[in-house]
């Protein structure tokens, strides 16, 4: 684990039970999301705030106005950031939040990939399964690759289950080429 990840786990963790606190974990992770995209999208935005050159106060004025429907958690979290010049450590702690909420709400990821996207009708019936077999809530992530062929790749946490065409034509060809050997 490098510095960085212990600190935003540290301010993540703050930031969690400051929200079960208030009542206010899903605004919080709204808020974090919103700020996120930005800092992700919007190259004028992330050298702003990413600055080592503006002074902190002025960038602290600018962020409060620019956030002030946000809540005082958030806000918070980024005037600390600019105090302490840790402006980059933000996607890190926005990861560790999401990922101690889904700890916290028994939620796990699973990602999908299929050739082509899925019926809506299918995703239900994937994810209910999953729900199933692991007694938590899942939130399916969709993917499509084209050399998937058929069936699907299922990775939920780390583990991989492989039920595609592909991977099954790739085993029926090995086994001929051993059986002519």
């Amino acid at each position: 684990m490098n510095v960085s990840q212990a600190v935003a786990r540290v301010y993540a963790q703050a930031l969690l039970d400051l929200g079960v606190e208030q009542d206010c974990v899903g605004q919080i992770g709204d808020d974090l999301a919103v700020v996120l995209k930005l800092f992700d999208e919007d190259r004028t935005f992330r050298e702003f705030f990413a600055s080592p050159r503006l002074d902190p106060v002025a960038k602290k004025k600018v962020l409060g106005e620019a956030f002030a429907s946000f809540g005082r958690p958030v806000l918070g979290l980024l005037c600390v950031l600019v105090d302490k010049q840790r402006e980059l450590v933000l996607d890190n702690i926005v990861a560790e939040f999401e990922r101690f909420r889904d700890l916290r709400e028994g939620r796990l990821h699973a990602d999908i990939t299929a050739a082509k996207p899925l019926d809506p009708e299918q995703l239900a019936q994937i994810t209910s399964r999953l729900e199933a077999v692991t007694g938590k809530k899942v939130s399916i992530h969709e993917k499509h690759d084209p050399k998937v062929l058929g069936g699907l790749i299922v990775k939920v946490g780390d583990k991989v289950i492989d039920g595609t065409l592909r991977r099954r034509l790739s085993q029926l060809r090995r086994s001929l080429v051993s059986i002519q050997e």
